[in-house]
């Protein structure tokens, strides 16, 4: 063993009286400061220090304490505080660090300090496994008592075999030794709800405690059950809480209440052993409360991330299913589409042929009447001429009446749709009636044809657009599918100025149906945008030789820059809290169908000018498809 040392900071402590304590079982050294107390340590490394006192009004405790602790050393020497003032405000620090292990009144007489300060060296002494000093009575007259001193701390020091073998061994001392009871696993010692009218002090085996709820059984580990089985209920004066049940084989003694009660009158020692087992079982308990506490914390943490995440899924299911929606609706709409196709092609297809054939018809007739030569080029010039302005038709007429010398005859001649000035000029009054008539005859067959032929352009349009996702790919022209997309979404289109500006040759190899569909959101999108006015302008270019560039632009309110990169989420909308528009098909799927075709897709946006670019490979740079 070291030679020990105790070490006293504080003028106010008397080196006599610690030295009587000990009475020369250790050295007693006074120290300046704790930084003196940390250099003689480090001094004498063949020391140990089994106490520190320290008087509050001559040491900073806050300051000292820590400085003092930070020597590996001392970590597990106790310290006592002594100050002569009744209330603190000061330790906070070190109550909070773990630190302040004692703190006490000036001791009124020697014996009191002699017994607070043998009992930490002795406790020190036993935690190291040497035999302790002798501790000092807490008084006087205690010398002269005839019973054993019971040291309740000292009992908790014991293990759970130590303390059970004192109690036993005191019990049998009073009550002379108690039979032995041998019980194999499966008895019940308490009964749930039940009198209890002694205890069972448990010498080997284990027993389980266990309560019937309204869940079912609830049973409790068996660190929670303690060596004296029934101590809580009689300590509660109440019937048993739970059910004790062996669950191996066990060795007990049985104890009556008057027998337990019999031998702690004859063994007031017995009590502090009682009490050790009470605050451990108690103890256990508690923790093994703390411990579930936390696990079920834990546990609601990990529930509600499951709950987020099923949350999350759930969401991520109803878009999926609210995109097959759209899609089955969509495959719905093409198998009509090319049913409604199928229909018109064939009466349309009659009807362009009766216009031919009629417009025909009316330049042989006219030519069959007096003067009827001229008539027949007055209808073949009203059927070959292109469309005229407004401001192409004021011009015409000026010239006519400059020929003519009439405004009301060069009126009538331009609305009949003649403008050629040397016909117009050769034209006496008279002659004007059949002008007219000969040029309404032409203009009806001119717009019976335009009409049917802009039928058949959309039936073209149409059965294109509706053909399955399945057809390979093919050589598209860029040009020719805007056109087509048009078409279709014209009626979407009215009071809608649309511009194209297109570069020549724009191939691209992909699905048509799926850049159809592209076009149509992202035109429908636009139009949406402007609300009946504005203007949209479709662009196709070359950027380089190995893409071409479709830009969709209008001068609608723009997209908030918070949303632009949001855009093309999916079942993402801007538009009043809806989340499909045109056909039910969104920009998530415009891109994702851009992408299938080898492209991109980007949106860029400010108030007044919106462009969504679509990038595709153009058809030389790309692999044929096998």
């Amino acid at each position: 063993m070291n030679p020990m040392t105790i070490a006293v900071l504080g003028e106010r402590i008397s080196l006599d009286d610690v030295r009587a304590a000990v009475n020369g079982q250790a050295v007693v050294e006074r120290f300046d400061s704790a930084q003196d107390a940390r250099d003689y340590l480090r001094a004498h490394p063949e020391i140990d220090i089994p106490l520190i006192l320290l008087h509050a009004e001559c040491v900073d405790v806050s300051t000292a304490l820590p400085l003092l602790y930070a020597e590996p050393r001392l970590a597990d020497t106790p310290n006592i505080v002594i100050t002569d003032d009744s209330a603190h405000h000061d330790l906070s620090d070190v109550i909070d660090s773990g630190l302040l292990q004692a703190l006490i009144l000036t001791p009124s007489s020697p014996e009191i300090f002699a017994w607070f300060i043998t009992s930490d060296v002795a406790s020190w002494m036993q935690r190291r496994g040497l035999r302790p000093i002798a501790v000092a009575p807490a008084d006087a007259a205690a010398r002269d008592r005839q019973h054993p001193h019971a040291n309740l701390l000292r009992m908790l020091e014991m293990n759970e075999d130590e303390l059970t073998q004192v109690f036993i061994d005191g019990i049998d001392e009073a009550l002379d030794p108690r039979p032995r009871i041998f019980l194999p696993a499966g008895v019940r010692l308490t009964r749930e709800d039940q009198d209890v009218e002694g205890v069972f002090v448990l010498i080997q085996g284990r027993v389980a405690l266990s309560r019937v709820t309204a869940t079912g059984s609830l049973r409790l580990h068996h660190g929670s059950t303690g060596r004296v089985v029934g101590l809580l209920s009689l300590a509660r004066q109440k019937d048993a809480y739970f059910t004790a049940t062996t669950t191996t084989p066990c060795e007990v003694i049985l104890l009556s209440i008057e027998q337990l009660e019999r031998a702690m009158l004859l063994k007031p020692e017995l009590s502090a052993s009682l009490a050790v087992s009470a605050i451990r079982g108690l103890s256990q308990r508690l923790v093994h409360s703390e411990e579930l506490r936390i696990e079920r914390n834990e546990l609601t943490v990990k529930l509600q991330h499951e709950q987020e995440r099923l949350i999350a899924t759930l969401d991520e299911l109803q878009e999926t299913r609210a995109e097959l929606v759209s899609k089955a609706r969509f495959a719905t709409l093409g198998e009509l589409s090319a049913g409604v196709a199928h229909e018109l092609n064939n009466p349309v297809a009659a009807l362009r042929s009766a216009a031919d054939y009629l417009g025909a018809d009316v330049e042989r007739l006219l030519g069959s009447y007096p003067d009827g030569e001229r008539l027949a080029a007055v209808g073949k010039g009203v059927m070959e001429r292109q469309p005229m302005s407004t401001s192409q038709e004021r011009a015409a007429r000026r010239e006519l009446e400059r020929v003519t010398g009439d405004p009301e005859l060069a009126f009538r001649l331009v609305a009949a749709g003649v403008t050629d000035a040397r016909l117009a000029s050769s034209l006496s009054p008279d002659d004007v009636s059949a002008v007219e008539a000969a040029a309404s005859i032409a203009m009806a067959a001119r717009n019976i044809g335009t009409a049917s032929q802009r039928i058949q352009d959309l039936v073209r349009s149409l059965r294109s657009y509706a053909r399955p996702e399945r057809e390979a790919a093919s050589d598209v022209d860029l040009n020719e599918s805007l056109d087509d997309t048009l078409a279709l979404v014209a009626h979407r289109l009215h009071g809608i100025e649309v511009e194209r500006r297109y570069c020549e040759h724009p191939i691209v190899r992909a699905h048509p149906p799926q850049l159809g569909q592209s076009w149509t959101n992202l035109l429908v999108n636009a139009a949406d945008a402007l609300e009946g006015s504005g203007k949209i302008v479709v662009v196709t270019s070359r950027p380089d030789p190995r893409t071409l560039r479709v830009e969709v632009i209008d001068n609608g309110p723009g997209i908030p820059a918070d949303l632009t990169a949001r855009i093309f989420e999916p079942r993402f909308t801007t538009k009043q809290g809806t989340v499909r528009y045109g056909m039910g098909l969104g920009l998530s799927l415009t891109r994702s169908l851009v992408e299938r075709n080898g492209g991109t897709i980007a949106v860029r946006s400010e108030p007044g000018h919106t462009v969504f670019t679509v990038e595709l490979p153009a058809a030389s740079t790309t692999e044929d498809e096998k």
